[in-house]
């Protein structure tokens, strides 16, 4: 039984968020040419637009990658504007695609299940090099000259940092698995800068970069930025909608088309009614301006920290935030402190700062399917504003390292030294920094039918990861969700390094297929504990005959019969020699500790998410599904190998 000192919060059960860090999900089959050929025979007159996309697609995001391409190819290029993508998939998850690195121009099909344009094999890239971004954009430029120059980078975002390895905090986007490289955010900025192209436009069609530490690594580099706030749903950009509007109007400006790629993606989201979305816009030539009313905010908070510590904590727990609870929407934050200080030079500054952002913010789209949702505060431009609680003091120093906080530090006061500031206080108040341990483990769910199944991970800081949420968490990665994939697997890769703590495994059998069961299989791999093979955890048969409540997570009793294994449609798995992380080493064969008698604690627990009724699901038919097991021992062996 559940022990009785366990305090649970009384909990609603949420509509699904499907958010993700770029890209949609689909199968397909490539067509591309396999030549050796480094380069394609480019245009020789100037184009009107030139649009390249950067998809660095080996890792879990491969299967979008190629949904995306498609996507392109319903519109392709024209006279007037060139579609070019520098692509790379995955050997693990995208077997079936070409393991080279391939470059080409978009061409037009209508065929969404296979991709028809004719790329050139380059050889095995690494594209999470700076030089490798460098060499593609010059590359497209030289090939497809233009009087105006896109770029899209597509890929896994964490604004400016992402956990890597237990040497630090690598900053930025873009990740190549099989180079186990992740491209920092000063690389990105360096390689837009030696390639010595002035762009238009950079869109980040990845998680969370819209930040100022983001825009400020940019500043001088292109004209405008768009980039998102929060996590990115999974279908990323719709770039059928985007591009159609640009080949209907290539004498489009800039500006014309910076502002609308949020007006579109709010568009296809807010349609689907199954997303939560932010989509910004900011014209760079006021990130400097912005810079530098920021750091005269920082000395008028450090110098009046005694009156304004409670304002400005206060105001961070307020102000809307993301995926990343230490991004901060920047607006919201400011002007909650200018309605709680008395401070007539801080209230002054922001009123700057305000007037500042109102020019620089040039689009700013906002949706959510759930009213009153804290991220409807959203105006455009996040900051980091953490609690000790949440940060390590690696990330402190590599935050310290920003361009925001070196440039010109000598004549005034950094936005880092008010973080150092904040966080001093919060440890005073008996606040202690965010403990990590090694993480680097996997698990893998698949059944035997075509049945909606998923996997949810409840990790230590009280939030949920699943594929239908998004393929970003705080502490991993995680596979599409099997209704867009259409294939009977879902899996969760933690990060290197992860936070400390229990992690919980929960199956859903969400909704029946061409068959009412499902005989569903959990995995486990733990190389760096000594389990290099996937291992059985358990199996479980489930169905619909005997359902929770959708509420169960609210009642103690009914949360106690889940754990039991009472109802047919969850399964709750906890395993305290695997995935209680509290110690960064233990022996894999160790007892194995599965729903013993008591159930394990925690003190506090956040919403557990339901499944949105309006995403989509794939029709399989009965052949299809009798074969998908069959698919799926050599897909699982491929990742094993990579590990």
């Amino acid at each position: 039984m559940m022990l009785k000192r366990l305090k649970w919060i009384g909990l609603a059960t949420a509509a699904v968020l499907l958010i993700g860090c770029g890209g949609g999900s689909s199968n397909g089959s490539s067509s591309s040419s396999s030549s050796a050929s480094s380069s394609s025979t480019g245009s020789t007159n100037a184009a009107k637009w030139t649009y390249m996309v950067y998809i660095a697609g080996d890792n879990n995001l491969a299967t979008s990658a190629i949904k995306d391409i498609n996507e392109m190819e319903t519109v392709g290029s024209s006279n007037d504007v060139n579609v070019v993508v520098q692509v790379e998939y995955s050997k693990n998850y995208t077997p079936k695609m070409p393991t080279s690195t391939l470059r080409g121009k978009i061409e037009k099909d209508n065929d969404l299940e296979s991709i028809s344009s004719h790329f050139s094999s380059i050889g095995d890239r690494d594209m999470g090099s700076r030089k490798e971004l460098t060499e593609f954009v010059k590359w497209a430029t030289s090939n497809y000259p233009a009087d105006h120059y896109a770029l899209v980078l597509w890929d896994h975002g964490a604004g400016w940092k992402i956990s890597r390895n237990a040497a630090g905090i690598i900053r930025g986007a873009l990740q190549d698995t099989s180079s186990d490289s992740f491209m920092s955010l000063p690389d990105l900025a360096g390689a837009i800068r030696d390639s010595g192209v002035a762009l238009d436009i950079i869109d980040f069609d990845a998680c969370l970069m819209a930040m100022y530490e983001v825009a400020y690594e940019f500043k001088g580099l292109a004209k405008y930025m768009t980039f998102s706030e929060e996590s990115e749903p999974g279908d990323g950009n719709p770039y059928n909608t985007i591009l159609q509007a640009l080949i209907n109007n290539p004498d489009m400006s800039g500006l014309d088309l910076v502002t609308l790629v949020p007006t579109k993606f709010k568009e296809h989201y807010q349609t689907s009614d199954r997303s939560k979305i932010t989509k910004s816009s900011v014209d760079l030539q006021y990130v400097e301006q912005l810079h530098s009313q920021i750091k005269d905010l920082s000395d008028l908070f450090i110098q009046n920290i005694g009156q304004e510590r409670t304002y400005l904590q206060t105001a961070r727990g307020e102000a809307a935030s993301y995926t990343y609870a230490t991004n901060i929407d920047f607006g919201d934050f400011i002007n909650r402190v200018a309605n709680k200080t008395g401070n007539t030079d801080i209230k002054s500054k922001i009123s700057d700062i305000s007037n500042t952002l109102s020019s620089m913010i040039v689009a700013n789209k906002i949706y959510s399917p759930t009213p009153n949702d804290s991220i409807l505060q959203s105006t455009g431009l996040a900051i980091f504003i953490p609690q000790r609680s949440e940060v390590t003091e690696d990330e402190i120093t590599k935050y310290s390292q920003l361009a925001i906080n070196t440039a010109g530090r000598a004549t005034g006061s950094t936005w880092g030294e008010v973080i150092n500031t904040l966080i001093g206080e919060d440890s005073n108040n008996g606040q202690n920094p965010l403990e990590t341990v090694a993480g680097n483990f996997a698990i893998w769910l698949e059944w035997d039918t075509d049945s909606d199944l998923d996997l949810i991970v409840w990790e230590p800081n009280d939030e949920f990861a699943a594929p239908y949420i998004g393929t970003t968490s705080t502490n991993g990665f995680l596979s599409d969700d099997s209704a867009n994939s259409g294939m009977s697997i879902e899996y969760y890769t933690a990060a290197e390094v992860i936070q400390k703590g229990e992690y919980d495994i929960f199956v859903n059998y969400y909704e029946d297929g061409s068959l009412n069961y499902a005989n569903a299989s959990l995995y486990f791999l733990d190389p760096a504990n000594g389990i290099t093979e996937w291992k059985l955890l358990g199996t479980r048969y489930m169905n619909l005959n005997n359902t929770a409540p959708t509420d169960w997570f609210e009642h103690e009793e009914t949360r106690d019969e889940v754990w039991n294994d009472v109802y047919s449609d969850w399964w709750w798995w906890y395993n305290q020699t695997y995935f209680d992380r509290n110690n960064i080493s233990r022996s894999a064969s160790e007892t194995l500790l599965y729903k013993g008698k008591n159930m394990k604690i925690r003190l506090h627990v956040n919403h557990l998410p339901s499944k949105n009724s309006y995403k989509n699901s794939v029709d399989i038919d009965d052949e299809t599904a009798m074969s998908i097991r069959e698919q799926l021992l050599p897909l699982r062996q491929n990742m094993n190998k990579a590990q």
